[in-house]
């Protein structure tokens, strides 16, 4: 099973800066992302088990300046990607959205109606069932489970 760690960073700088850390520690380039446009981000992030109130925050987040990182990752991983990607510049998702919402973003509301899970964040988070990738939180960072098949032709 494949992680999909993800984050938000404050600028494009901060994001190439983490994606230069990460593929020195030895993750391959082919396995990171980086987002400066929002075009097609958040059904990306939702085909990669990104919740879609997560997935429209991080295209919001792109849209007002910032940069997505997303890695591709196994298990055994996590917790260096994480320990990277949590350093200066990177951006905590749901301190953005509760100020966007002050503002009258309506992107998270608009992703419930769509279907994603009414309530706080940390309700998302906890949601796990047999249809639904697990959400973990590490700090600002966001790690999803996302199984990978592979069809044979």
């Amino acid at each position: 099973m494949t992680k999909t760690v993800t984050s938000l960073f404050h600028s494009e700088h901060h994001a190439n800066d983490a994606a230069s850390r990460l593929k020195h520690a030895g993750i391959p380039a082919s396995a990171i992302d980086i987002w400066t446009t929002p075009h097609n981000l958040a059904p990306l992030l939702e085909d990669l088990g990104v919740p879609r109130t997560d997935a429209h925050a991080y295209a919001e987040g792109v849209i007002r300046g910032g940069t997505v990182v997303i890695v591709k990752c196994d298990p055994s991983d996590v917790g260096t990607v994480v320990d990277i990607l949590d350093r200066e510049g990177v951006l905590d998702l749901d301190e953005q959205r509760a100020a966007w919402n002050s503002e009258g973003w309506e992107g998270a509301a608009a992703a419930e109606q769509a279907g994603e899970v009414r309530g706080a964040p940390e309700a998302a988070r906890e949601m796990v069932d047999k249809d639904r990738p697990e959400v973990v939180v590490h700090g600002r960072i966001r790690v999803q489970s996302f199984r990978v098949e592979r069809r044979e032709p």
